[in-house]
C-alpha cells in the first residue's frame, strides 16, 4: 500500500517478503507500511502467516527474499541475486532496539518479582542503573494498573495481570514500535478485557502498534488500518470501516461472517 506519507514518518516498510519453512511457503510476497502513531491490526484464519510475518518484522525469523525498513534504515534487502541480506549486526541491534514485542505467552521470569522483570532488560541491555530505571518501571506499573503488585511473583498473578506486566516490561525499553502477537489468545474472556484496555490506552497515546489479533472489536474500533491475511497473502486491506462494513473480497466476507454472526 503506497501513500503520500513522508519517508521519515514510516516506522516500518516491508516489500515482497517471502518466507518458507522447508517446503512450506508461509509468506508469499507480503508488502505493508506502518506509519508513525498508527495502529495496524492483522487478522485472518489460523495458519495464514500472521504471526510469522510479525516475527519477521523484528528478526525473530529471517526472511528468504524481500526488504524491511525500520525508521528509514534497511534491516534487510535483496542482493543482486535476489536473496535477502541483513544489515551488519551493530546496525540491526540499533534498529531492533526500537521495537517491543508482546507474545501470546507472557514469558515473564518466574524467579523475579514484577518490578524486577521490568528492571532486568534496561539494566542488562541498556546498561541503565537501577536508580535510573526504577521510577520509570514503577510509573509503567501504575499505567497498567499493577503498581500494588510490584513485589509479587508472576505465579501469584492472573493471566491478564501477567500479560499487562509483559506489556509494561516491553515499554520499559522505551520502544518506538510495539508488536503484539495475539496477546489475548491465552486468556479467559474476562481477563482479555483488562489487557485490551491497556492496549487501547497505548493507542490513545499514539504509540505505533502492529497487532496480530482475533479480537475483531479491537481491530474494528482501535485500528487505523486492517490487513486480512489468508494462505500467506494479503487478501484485502484498508480502513476498518471498509473492511468490516463492506469487504470487497469474498474470502474476507466469509471470514468476518463466521466470526461476527
Amino acid at each position: 500500500m503506497e501513500n503520500t506519507t513522508n519517508k521519515a514518518e514510516y516506522m516500518i516498510r516491508a516489500r515482497g517478503i517471502f518466507k518458507s519453512f522447508q517446503d512450506n511457503e508461509v509468506l508469499k510476497g507480503i508488502s505493508l507500511d506502518v506509519c508513525q502513531g498508527e495502529v495496524l491490526s492483522i487478522i485472518g484464519p489460523s495458519g495464514s502467516g500472521k504471526s510469522t510475518l510479525l516475527r519477521c518484522l523484528n528478526h525473530l525469523e529471517t526472511i528468504d527474499k524481500g526488504s524491511i525498513e525500520v525508521k528509514g534504515e534497511f534491516l534487510v534487502k535483496n542482493d543482486t541475486s535476489g536473496r535477502a541480506v541483513y544489515a551488519p549486526k551493530h546496525e540491526m541491534r540499533k534498529m531492533l532496539s526500537c521495537m517491543g514485542m508482546v507474545f501470546q505467552q507472557f514469558n515473564l521470569f518466574p524467579h523475579m518479582t514484577v518490578l524486577e522483570n521490568l528492571l532486568e532488560a534496561p539494566i542488562q541491555v541498556k546498561r541503565q542503573t537501577r536508580e535510573e530505571i526504577q521510577p520509570v518501571a514503577e510509573e509503567l506499573l501504575r499505567k497498567v494498573g499493577l503498581y500494588e503488585k510490584r513485589d509479587a511473583y508472576p505465579s501469584r498473578l492472573s493471566g491478564g495481570q501477567q500479560q499487562r506486566v509483559a506489556i509494561a516490561r516491553a515499554l520499559a525499553m522505551k520502544p518506538d514500535i510495539m508488536l503484539f502477537d495475539e496477546p489475548t489468545s491465552a486468556l479467559d474472556p474476562e481477563l482479555t478485557v483488562e489487557v485490551l484496555k491497556t492496549m487501547r490506552g497505548l493507542a490513545a497515546e499514539r504509540m505505533t502498534m502492529v497487532v496480530v489479533t482475533h479480537e475483531m472489536t479491537f481491530a474494528r474500533d482501535v485500528s487505523n488500518h486492517v490487513i486480512f491475511m489468508a494462505d500467506g497473502l494479503i487478501i484485502e486491506q484498508g480502513h476498518p470501516v471498509d473492511i468490516f462494513g463492506c469487504p470487497k473480497e469474498e474470502r474476507t466476507r466469509l471470514f468476518l461472517g463466521n466470526l461476527l454472526h
